[in-house]
């Protein structure tokens, strides 16, 4: 018992000092992610809340900050922006329910983040996260730990006291019974005593096979934890990838592979070039924007995260990556319609402007016609009027291109539209030597539109495909049903068979002004981009391989 007490009271010291070390160096180290966590977490809420605070778009806050929910650590949010606070607040049950941006915040952590937009803050976003979940975590440790001392501490007892018992007390007692017999005069066996050894030996072995289950167990553990974080790493949507301090890539997961377009193998050797890897190795973990190039050389913006990591004993960046080009195609959009909003404001005060003088250059025309039209006026009088009717079909498309397009949305067939377009302008196409052909089937679904708006889309688009087509030559008019962005459009495309667009035009198609052909304003295709997009479309242009332009006009499937 004394040698038993002795070595569990000296392992339990070296226990007790050695888990009390873990346990603090685990209360830093969680403390410290959970600090960064919500840094991070703030940083990235300011991000996605920039383009819909800007915007006001309330709906869009409040679904990004119920999107939080699945964050359990996260206790509540409050956003101020526009004069109006947007909150978010744990009940009693845990469940994620408005707020007016007032709770009990004692022993929570919070971090603050500016809502920046183009560089102008337009409000805050403070995220506060509570600690039950570390706290719990440590205590459930600290009660492993506590358990494990006490497992070791019986285990050694109990192999103390076996050892002790087989190896010195046993064979003293069969000692001492031997020597009593022979002092008593009789004739003992010594055949136990010699046997006391082999048996110790063998419970030795079972004691060694225990604690070897033990470690078995735990090694399970580990792998199952292992196991754990690979299913995690493989499944998440962003791209993660491991490097070392020379740029060389560790490892990478299947969303890596998907969104640069390698293999594993491929991207294990390849030369991702990403920045920040220093930086990180620094210290400044940060986040960052980074145009990334895919393997088959395409450029994409990405954003970019870093966090440090000791991976088999050096020190590692762990990177984070999201694919940010739609984002980015949107802010740009953004850009372009505050541009084309203020620049229609514009030509329709001007065309307003213009009109009332032109009405009176008209007047002046009509009064003076008797008197212009002598022959030696004659062909002044026919040029005046005509430069009139031009800055009066100028004025009218200022007019056009400047007054917001109003709309009533119902769904109807395009095909029934097109065929009364396509009827509308065969004339005009026989006049030319053109031949117009309607290739859409009858199966198409119906789409929301304002029938006299898009009716004047499609004559713009015939139109111009008509003045560009050589004689003999044929428009052809297609449409299909397509799934995009896990949604069902209709692509429909007006095709010519001219000398198609200059390769510099193909980004200028839709600006206001712009125009090749003589006598044009350059205001229609800019109106049919302006009505297309009011019915939630898209109008893209292109040249055909074989020659010839192309305009693709998408429009949504009736829901």
């Amino acid at each position: 018992m004394l040698v038993a007490a002795t070595l569990v009271t000296v392992t339990t010291l070296l226990l007790v000092v050695f888990g009390t070390l873990n346990y603090r160096r685990r209360h830093r180290e969680e403390w410290s992610r959970l600090t960064r966590v919500t840094n991070a977490q703030t940083t990235e809420l300011a991000v996605a809340l920039a383009v819909p605070v800007w915007n006001i778009d309330r709906a869009q806050i409040e679904k990004i900050l119920d999107s939080q929910a699945e964050v359990q650590p996260i206790e509540g949010i409050v956003v101020q922006a526009a004069g109006k606070t947007h909150a978010r607040v744990r009940d009693a049950q845990r469940r994620f329910v408005p707020s007016n941006g007032t709770f009990p915040t004692a022993g929570l952590l919070h971090a603050d983040s500016p809502i920046v937009f183009e560089r102008e803050q337009i409000g805050t976003v403070r995220v506060f996260t509570t600690p039950a979940f570390v706290q719990q975590m440590l205590r459930d440790e600290l009660i492993r730990t506590v358990q494990t001392i006490l497992t070791v501490d019986l285990l050694l007892i109990f192999v103390v006291s076996l050892v002790l018992w087989r190896i010195v007390l046993r064979p003293l007692k069969e000692i001492e019974r031997y020597a009593g017999g022979v002092s008593a005069g009789g004739h003992e066996s010594a055949a136990a005593v010699v046997a006391g050894p082999t048996a110790e030996l063998e419970n030795l072995r079972v004691s060694i096979e225990t604690m070897v289950r033990l470690l078995d167990d735990r090694y399970v553990e580990l792998r199952e934890s292992e196991n754990r974080f690979r299913t995690i790493f493989e499944s998440v949507n962003d791209a993660i990838f491991i490097a070392d301090a020379d740029g060389t890539v560790l490892d990478v997961n299947a969303r890596m592979c998907e969104m640069f377009g390698y293999t594993r193998e491929e991207a294990l050797t390849a030369n991702i070039g990403v920045p920040g890897i220093g930086e990180a190795l620094a210290g400044n973990e940060q986040i960052f924007e980074w145009q990334a190039r895919r393997r088959d050389g395409r450029l994409f913006w990405t954003e970019i995260s870093t966090r440090v990591a000791t991976i088999d004993g050096k020190a590692c960046v762990i990177f984070v990556v999201r694919d940010i080009d739609q984002r980015k195609e949107m802010e740009r959009e953004l850009r372009r319609r505050e541009r084309m909003s203020a620049m229609g404001t514009l030509v329709a005060g001007v065309a307003h402007e213009v009109r009332n003088p032109l009405f009176g250059m008209t007047a002046l025309l009509d009064a003076f016609a008797n008197a212009l039209a002598t022959p030696a006026l004659a062909r002044f009088s026919d040029n005046l009027r005509e430069q009139v009717r031009r800055i009066t079909d100028l004025t009218r498309d200022l007019l056009q291109y400047g007054t917001p397009v109003t709309i009533t949305l119902v769904p109807g067939s395009l095909r029934e539209l097109l065929d009364e377009v396509v009827k509308f302008h065969a004339d005009a196409a026989s006049g030319s030597k053109v031949t117009l052909s309607n290739t859409i089937g009858t199966s198409l679904p119906p789409t929301p539109m304002d029938r006299v708006r898009m009716r004047q889309v499609f004559d713009n688009l015939i139109d111009n495909a008509l003045q560009h087509s050589p004689p003999n030559g044929t428009i052809t008019i297609a449409a299909r049903e397509v799934v995009h962005g896990g949604r069902s459009w209709l692509d429909c495309t007006v095709e010519d068979e001219g000398k198609g667009f200059r390769e510099g035009d193909l980004d200028r198609v839709f600006e206001p002004f712009f125009t090749r052909r003589e006598r044009g304003t350059g205001l229609g295709m800019s109106i049919v981009q302006r009505i297309v997009e009011e019915h939630a479309g898209r109008v893209t242009a292109a040249n055909r391989s074989e020659g010839g332009a192309v305009i693709t006009v998408r429009l949504p499937v009736a829901q």
